[in-house]
């Protein structure tokens, strides 16, 4: 049977730039039926390309019609090309096309979250890993359509000599209703050549120096995609100016002559594979195509192969011999990819070699995208999804090259590799120019382009070209604002593309200046995004600047309304406090329990007759005094014990801890002192309070019984487990012929590596589960999941990678920070795990998220105390407020986390004496506690009670019920139970059980006895 699709993937575009041939996927709410498969379509098409000089605009306009009875929501992801960035988004609200504003990343996030359960029409266009982005889009109304505006700006690379060349694929897979193509080429000496057009009736029409190409069709399907050559002179400079409010944007292009020199390549390279999950989107035949003409110039040299997923492991040293490399190249034609990306793994101790070739897509998903290597690497793409960035770096912190195959034939690509290009060096006499970029050594293949800003009206400067250091050639370069025709292009978003690319490279230092120039140009980057709200009060409400046509009304009404409208942003400090008190109360008070009494029989009452002599049963009744029972204190009744525990004595506290016996005294006067004459489990010898202790009045003392807690084998019912019969190695063969079915189906590797859990197989377990970091990009759902199941499984490093993508994702919710806090004191980093944790009750919400996460301050006091209760000498406390900090421990606690927003999931447990703990009876007789119910958001939950009752206790969990618009598979939860919590002697059990919105009613999680 075909899996159950999370998503359904509709491929309705391919619009997309040079060599990127893949269409974009939308995925919408999971379809039951085949109408509904069709039901969301690209209406009508409209694409509007602009080329001046170098630079080409695209802008697509896209109808998306609904033709089921169902409001979906749609989300649209693509790549783009090296370089290249989204710099328009539109929306239609109430029938206008209105224009996205650019706001912080998490900020845009949170705000399109909070107006999406109000079920408005909020846009959210996003970069996410990589050099891929993501528009959402909500409602996608039944019956209905929806228009979005897509636009950005190019940098043509050349092709073949002093060509340019500009590609649009048009390859769709049915006919669309509506479709329009308009491109104008401006001010072109040359006239552009058609290489590829999408039928024949289109053509370039000269205009004077302009050349105008336009199409319209009805229920069109194009044949071809959409080539222009543009020939360019080499001995013509080409210059372009922008007007601005100080000075002048320029871009200059020049085409040097191509010169470069043979590299030396070394006969000891190391081939470093990327075999992960995501492997299987490259072009590997390119790069197998590659790899041969680099070892057929060398004919003889050693190639050590390193294969990368999750891990990373040697996959053998080829010697190869007058080019026979036959071995090596059926080694990588059988590579089995499987499992996440960890560049971290690499490194130069385990993997040495003069120099690295390293084919990947440059997407660290299950580690740190950093490689420990000394020595020159080269990096090559040939993926449409890749982080262009992370390659560029690596092969430019090294010294190696980057090679990008979507860009280039794989004969230039060999060039690149194979010789040491002319390398653009720097300017000299640019004393009038400022900012300029690139700014750093880039190779030059035949074009270079430069953005800057020119303080006057003119000036001359010169391009200097070389070889690392060594100067080979110049070029002059005249600016002129009065020579020169203003351009019809923005210069200025093109310089700032180009200055984020190259700040981009090393994003971590330069991440405040990048979102500083993306908002002031508009401009997508990795931390900002592009926002349409509904209404002029949504801007005011979330302190957004709108739009140029709401800007007016914004102005006015911020004015008078600023300090009503704008959202309030608290913290939980004061909340923790009260909520420290509540909880000192709560575990100060006795909750002494004592078990129903079983109802005494009534025997019948003998009357009372007269004596009769001689018979005892009928002697009178009468009073007998009888001597009083000896006196016993609660220290003297340890004869009745078999153990002395924590919870034997309430004034006198006896706990056996190996070779020595602590003692904890009470308010009570009363104090009892054992000495142990070798361990806990021998005889006791000696006295103690007036009471002589011996082997007649105590057998044995030892340390307490620590409670055993059983959680149930968590076994799934799904048709492909049945699959999995035997040895771990025929069981994983099996599981890779069925996964091309369930590629993209988070609960295939979920239940596949429980599977492999279960057979103690962890290494091939935790490959197989890293596969959900490839299957989406910043997908939060996804990596909570992953996170829950590698706490579960002890894999603390790469759970505290996880927790800490989610954080960087969505640093408005205080789940993340607490996960990323709990991820550390797995790791046994305590101090930043109390930091961590401090911060959820100190960092500023929204009020919609303090509302929807009141009460988590409890879980987190708990939380904070533990750590300073079980690490407090190795912890710096000076930065706590003093009223937090109150030793809480407790017998038992138990803590229920989800991976899934607007989800109302309840914890329940059910103690000995048969009550249930949970929402609507927050506190128990025994003295259990339930913490807040959270009806939303994604928990957690708890339960707590300071003193166990001897029995067994149950644990369930309950999916009351989800309002999500999207689902990105089943919701998963996890539930940590602890007992002894806050004492030396805390032991921890963790499940992870997947659920559904079926699962109504007590789902058992797992039960102990205490």
């Amino acid at each position: 049977m075909r899996p159950s699709k999370t998503f359904l993937l509709l491929q309705l575009l391919c619009l997309f730039f040079y060599a990127q041939a893949q269409m974009p996927v939308l995925k919408v709410q999971q379809a039951q039926t085949n109408e509904q498969k069709q039901a969301v379509k690209l209406q009508k098409l409209s694409i509007d390309v602009q080329i001046t000089g170098n630079i080409a605009t695209t802008v697509m306009t896209m109808t998306f019609h609904n033709s089921s009875n169902r409001i979906l929501e749609g989300e649209l992801t693509f790549p783009m090309p090296e370089g290249v960035s989204i710099s328009r988004y539109a929306l239609d609200i109430n029938g206008k096309m209105r224009e996205a504003v650019p706001v912080e990343k998490a900020k845009a996030t949170e705000v399109f979250e909070s107006i999406e359960r109000r079920r408005v029409d909020p846009g959210l266009l996003e970069k996410v890993e990589g050099n891929n982005f993501r528009t959402r889009i909500y409602p996608l109304p039944a019956n209905g359509e929806r228009t979005i505006i897509v636009g950005y700006e190019e940098e043509l690379g050349f092709y073949n000599g002093n060509i340019l060349k500009y590609h649009l694929p048009l390859d769709y897979n049915q006919p669309i209703e509506k479709f329009s193509l308009k491109t104008t080429v401006y001010e072109s000496i040359i006239k552009p050549e058609l290489a590829e057009q999408p039928d024949g009736a289109f053509n370039l029409k000269a205009h004077g120096n302009t050349y105008i190409g336009e199409v319209n069709k009805t229920n069109y399907q194009p044949k071809n995609g959409l080539t222009i050559n543009l020939p360019k002179r080499s001995d013509l400079p080409e210059v372009q100016m922008q007007k601005a409010s100080n000075g002048y944007y320029f871009l200059v292009n020049v085409f040097p002559e191509s010169q470069s020199r043979a590299r030396q390549w070394s006969n000891q390279i190391g081939l470093i594979w990327d075999c992960s999950l995501s492997g299987l989107q490259r072009d590997r035949k390119k790069e197998i195509e590659l790899l041969d003409l680099l070892v057929k110039q060398k004919q003889n040299l050693s190639i050590q192969l390193g294969l990368l997923n999750n891990g990373f492991k040697t996959g053998g040293t080829f010697n190869i011999v007058n080019g026979n490399w036959s071995a090596l190249k059926d080694k990588l034609e059988k590579i089995v990819y499987d499992g996440g990306t960890n560049f971290s793994a690499i490194n130069s101790q385990s993997f040495r070699a003069d120099e690295y070739i390293f084919f990947s897509d440059g997407l660290s998903t299950f580690g740190k995208n950093t490689v420990s290597l000394d020595k020159p690497v080269h990096c090559i793409n040939s993926a449409l999804k890749a982080d262009y960035s992370t390659l560029k770096y690596i092969s430019l912190k090294t010294g190696g090259q980057f090679v990008n195959l979507n860009a280039s034939s794989i004969s230039d690509a060999f060039k690149q590799l194979n010789q040491e290009n002319l390398q653009f060096i720097g300017i000299k006499n640019g004393s009038d120019i400022r900012q300029t970029y690139p700014s750093m050594h880039v190779n030059v293949n035949g074009h270079l382009s430069v953005a800057g800003i020119l303080n006057g009206l003119n000036t001359e400067f010169i391009l200097q070209f070389g070889y690392g250091s060594t100067v080979v050639s110049e070029q002059t370069i005249r600016l002129n604002a009065t020579e020169h025709a203003l351009s019809s292009i923005d210069i200025s978003r093109v310089w700032a593309q180009k200055k984020i690319a190259e700040m981009d490279i090393q994003y971590e230092a330069n991440k405040e200046d990048i979102s500083g120039l993306s908002k002031q140009f508009g401009i997508v980057t990795r931390n900002t995004s592009l926002i349409v709200l509904e209404n002029l009060a949504d801007y005011l409400r979330y302190d957004i600047i709108p739009p140029v046509e709401l800007r007016q009304d914004y102005e006015a009404a911020l004015k008078q309304r600023r300090i009503d409208l704008q959202e309030k942003k608290t913290d939980l400090l004061n909340a923790a406090v009260e909520m420290t008190k509540q909880l000192k109360t709560w575990w100060n008070t006795d909750f002494s329990y004592k078990a129903p009494m079983k109802k005494k029989e009534d025997y019948p009452v003998p009357l009372v007759n007269n004596p009769v002599s001689g018979n005892p049963a009928s002697a009178p009744s009468r009073s007998v005094a009888l001597p009083p029972p000896p006196v016993r204190t609660k220290a003297n009744q340890i004869d009745n014990l078999d153990m002395i525990s924590g919870e034997a004595l309430n004034d006198v506290v006896v706990v056996g801890y190996g070779a020595q016996t602590k003692r904890m005294e009470t308010a009570s006067a009363t104090t009892l002192v054992l000495r142990e004459v070798s361990r806990a489990s021998e005889p006791l010898q000696g006295r103690a309070a007036g009471l002589s202790i011996n082997q007649s009045n105590v057998k044995r003392v030892v340390a307490p019984a620590q409670p055993t807690i059983v959680i149930p084998e968590f076994k799934s019912d799904q048709d492909y487990m049945k699959i999995l019969v035997g040895k771990p190695d025929s069981a994983y063969l099996a599981y890779l012929k069925m996964r091309p079915d369930y590629i993209s189906t988070t609960m295939y590797y979920f239940d596949v590596a429980n599977w492999f859990y279960q057979q103690k197989d962890s290494v091939r377990a935790l490959t197989i589960l890293s596969n959900i970091a490839d299957l989406d990009l910043e997908n939060a759902d996804l990596y909570k999941t992953l996170a829950y199941k590698l706490k579960q499984t002890g894999n603390y490093a790469s759970e505290i990678f996880v927790t800490e993508k989610i954080l960087q994702w969505r640093p408005m919710d205080a789940q993340s920070y607490r996960d990323y806090a709990l991820a550390l004191a797995d790791d046994g980093q305590y101090q930043k795990s109390l930091d961590q944790l401090y911060k959820v009750l100190t960092q500023s919400y929204n009020t919609q998220i303090a509302d929807r996460d009141q009460g988590i301050e409890e879980i987190i006091i708990s939380e904070i105390n533990n750590l300073i209760s079980r690490h407090g000498a190795k912890l710096n406390t000076r930065n706590i407020d003093k009223r937090l900090i109150q030793p809480l421990p407790v017998d038992i606690r138990v803590v229920l986390n989800w991976n899934k927003n607007d989800t109302d999931i309840d914890l329940w447990l059910t103690d000995p004496a048969g009550e249930k703990g949970y929402y609507g009876n927050a506190k128990t007789q025994i003295g259990g506690r339930i913490s807040n119910d959270f009806t939303a958001g994604y928990g957690p939950e708890q339960f707590m009670v300071k003193k166990a009752i001897k029995g067994k206790y149950k644990i369930e969990v309950n999916y009351y019920g989800d309002r999500q618009i999207n689902i990105s598979g089943p919701t998963t939860v996890t539930a940590e139970i602890y007992t002894n919590y806050a004492i030396g002697k805390q032991q921890r059990k963790v499940i992870v059980l997947p659920l559904t919105s079926a699962d109504k009613g007590g789902n058992l999680v797992g039960e102990f006895n205490f």
